[in-house]
């Protein structure tokens, strides 16, 4: 699913809103600075946050003091490396340290530079080269008694000589670079975070504060040499409480809270007046989790409203929504155990791209076909069921683990819009919004293994998905999902010492065949298989050295993935071999 169908956080900021024809969401995330990245594709839970539809992501940047040595004061880190297929020259410096006790300050500055990129069949995609620059700045108050404090402030900025129509269609159907050629665009992320956690030696009182800033401004030009600008500028916080208790041998926490994000989108363009756009969501939750040594049981409940204004408020729209999740694992004894899950979200008219909501057609768009009528929420259900089974560990005869699972989620009542006439949709009216007839769903299994022991390890996972009922109109396909071929990895590690790694992985997908009907930006497509391969070494005579080599698709394949969307039969294709060589040094 697109972003903007899957709550996104950065230190707490929601991310995803889409700017301009599928550009301008959750994107230009620097590794470098990330010391968690957390997916939830299960059911979501209460305090997953709005919006969860297709699930979750939680990132977290690092703190200085989980760069800093026991013992050191002050440290730093440089890294630079660079990939043969774009030609990607990558460089990055970290300073950070303890300015008083419990307090770090860390500095963070990045660039990476790429040209256009080799795909497998030995050609360049043209005009996808550009330039990525960033930079973070963090306070860590983390050894404060009952009291934690992070503060934040990040920026990322993409730039380049890109086309102007949709990022995401073959490069064959842009306009001919001769007579309509590409421009000057610059994508800006930019978010300011306050964390604050008050947990003094209470079981009843675990208190976090958060409030954020974020915004993304992309810039560029239209054909005719007019500026337009799409900015999405918002703000937001989050309160919650955990009070954990426990009778007998059965610990619970409990989680209440609540939560408001507020986004204002502004359309520009140098020949006429902005048209802004705004979101608000607004939301209280209650999320409980109850473990014991025969299994864990979890339920919860959230109620979200929704309001939005599109063209200078000539469109309004409101709607609610309550979700409830309930779910639990049962320990069977012997390593094995059973668990399964459900759970509702909800996501109100925030999703459509701050260019298009600014182009809702002069005295205001229908809603459902009604002048000032109501616009549903969309709302998903998802469910999951499975079995795992873990014996052993790494450090005796070895750690394996087995996993299957079914899941299923329905998306009902997605906000779709009407754009009649012809030529680009960038240029056309928006002139109803409505919720689809059909409810989209998504329906698989998957499958995973795992084995460590000693310097070996292994793993192995398989997914099967079908999808049906999809709305057929392209600029919502992408967002709700694509159909995919059933998909295989296989994972190899080896350490030969505590210096050196090895590391191989072989991802395979079988032909798709089943595409949803009337529509033309998913297509069959073919299979394929990439290997990769890579090394890590850390010379034992040099302290905080670190090499990296790697090789993604080993054998230069051509191949496109299959949710990438497709215009006449056409594909933009995905990296051919690409050589990889990376530094860090840290002291």
């Amino acid at each position: 699913m697109e972003g903007s169908n899957v709550n996104i956080t950065v230190d707490g900021a929601r991310q995803g809103q889409n700017l301009y024809n599928h550009r301008g969401g959750l994107g230009n995330i620097d590794p470098d600075i990330l010391k968690l990245v957390e997916v939830n594709a299960g059911p979501a839970a209460a305090d997953d946050g709005p919006g969860a539809l297709g699930g979750s992501i939680r990132m977290e940047t690092v703190d200085a003091q989980d760069l800093l040595a026991p013992g050191q004061q002050v440290g730093a880190r440089v890294r630079a490396g660079y990939a043969s297929a774009n030609r990607g020259k990558r460089a990055s410096a970290s300073a950070y340290g303890l300015v008083a006790p419990g307090v770090g300050v860390l500095a963070h500055v990045s660039r990476d530079h790429y040209d256009d990129l080799r795909t497998g069949d030995g050609r360049r995609t043209p005009f996808s080269g550009g330039r990525d620059d960033g930079h973070l700045l963090k306070l860590s108050l983390l050894e404060m008694g009952a009291h934690q404090l992070r503060v934040g402030s990040e920026r990322q900025k993409a730039s380049g000589l890109n086309f102007q129509q949709r990022g995401d269609y073959p490069w064959q159907f842009q306009p001919d670079p001769a007579v309509r050629p590409p421009v000057d665009q610059t994508l800006v992320r930019e978010q300011h975070t306050l964390n604050y956690r008050f947990n003094p030696d209470s079981d009843w009182l675990d208190v976090e504060l958060r409030l954020y800033q974020s915004s993304n401004d992309w810039a560029g030009k239209t054909p005719t040499g007019l500026v337009e600008r799409f900015v999405s500028d918002g703000w937001g916080t989050d309160v919650r409480n955990r009070m954990r208790y426990g009778v007998g041998g059965l610990a619970g926490t409990l989680t209440v809270g609540v939560d408001r994000y507020e986004d204002k989108g502004v359309n520009k363009r140098s020949d006429r007046a902005d048209r802004r756009n705004a979101n608000e969501s607004r939301g209280v939750y209650l999320q409980n989790r109850l473990t014991a040594a025969a299994g864990d049981v979890w339920f919860g409940v959230r109620h979200d409203e929704f309001d939005s204004s599109f063209r200078d408020g000539s469109t309004r729209a409101s709607s609610d929504a309550t979700s409830f999740n309930v779910g639990g694992e049962a320990r069977l004894g012997h390593g094995v155990s059973v668990f399964g899950g459900y759970g509702e979200a909800a996501s109100g008219a925030g999703t459509i791209p701050v260019h298009f909501a600014g182009n809702v057609v002069t005295g205001g768009a229908l809603l459902n076909g009604r002048v000032n009528g109501t616009l549903k929420a969309e709302r998903s259900h998802q469910t999951e069921a499975g079995v795992r089974w873990q014996q052993g560990s790494p450090a005796g005869n070895g750690l394996m683990r087995l996993e299957g699972l079914v899941f299923e989620n329905r998306i009902e009542d997605a906000i779709l819009y009407r754009q009649p006439g012809s030529g680009g949709l960038g240029g056309r009216n928006v002139t109803e919004f409505y919720n689809a007839a059909s409810t989209a769903t998504f329906k698989g299994v998957e499958l995973r293994a795992a084995y460590a022991a000693g310097p070996f390890n292994a793993d192995f996972s398989f997914m099967h998905l079908d999808v049906a009922n999809l709305p057929n109109q392209a600029q919502f396909l992408a967002r709700f999902g694509a159909p995919h071929g059933d998909k295989a990895v296989l994972r190899f590690g080896y350490a030969f010492s505590d210096n050196l790694q090895l590391g191989y992985t072989l991802t395979a997908v079988a032909r798709l065949k089943d595409v949803p009907p009337a529509q033309t930006v998913y297509i069959e497509k073919s299979g394929y298989a990439t290997h990769d391969v890579s090394v890590n070494w850390q010379p034992a005579g040099m302290k905080g050295l670190s090499v990296d080599f790697a090789v993604h698709n080993l054998l230069d394949k051509r191949y496109s993935k299959h949710s990438t969307l497709s215009e006449g039969g056409l594909s933009t294709l995905d990296a051919g071999r690409d050589i990889r060589v990376g530094l860090r040094y840290a002291f």
